[in-house]
Order: C-alpha cells, then structure tokens, then sequence
C-alpha cells in the first residue's frame, strides 16, 4: 500500500486519531504526548532525542532494518516518514477489517 501516509493524511481524516493510538502504542507513550498536527516533524525530532531505542521501536513498529534506508542529511526525516508509513498501513489495514473503511 504505497503512500498509506499521506492517503491517511488526506483521505481518512476519521483514522489520524487511530495513527495517534497506534503511534503512541509502538513508542510507549501516552497518545497525549503525541501531536494532532505535524506528526512528521515531531517524529523526527522525538528520533533523534531517543537513537538508543531505535532498533527496539523499529522492531515493535515492524519496519525491517534492511527497509530503513536514508541519506545521512535526511536520515531521521525520512525514517520518520517510513515509520509514519508503516504505522499508517496498519491502521488502514486495521479498519478495512473491521469494516470501517
């Protein structure tokens, strides 16, 4: 499901708040300490603040280190949009079997 990101972001406005879950979720934090807007900025920001916990958020969040590939000036910009992505996916998916989409 390519760009399931930004087909949430656009399309599904209902599901932001199940992406907040499940961000919040995957990361260990409340869904309080999660944002309604800027999430891509704020992903990024919270990456860099907690590189220790990476690999271990990348494996709950089930994207493959293999997957997580990014050029050093970008890298936790667009790591952010792949997990933001791969979150996204999942609360799709998530809704389509539950007959909510």
């Amino acid at each position: 499901m390519p760009n399931a990101w930004l087909q949430l972001k656009k399309d599904k406005p209902q599901l932001k708040e199940a992406l907040r879950q499940q961000l919040a979720k995957d990361l260990r934090l409340s869904v309080e300490q999660i944002p309604e807007k800027d999430l891509l900025v704020w992903l990024s920001h919270w990456l860099q603040e907690h590189t220790q916990q990476l690999a271990e958020v990348l494996y709950r969040i089930d994207l493959s280190e293999k997957k997580v590939q990014a050029p050093p000036q970008r890298g936790f910009e667009q790591l952010a949009l792949q997990i933001l992505e791969r979150e996204a996916q999942k609360v799709i998916f998530r809704a389509q079997y539950s007959g909510k989409l």
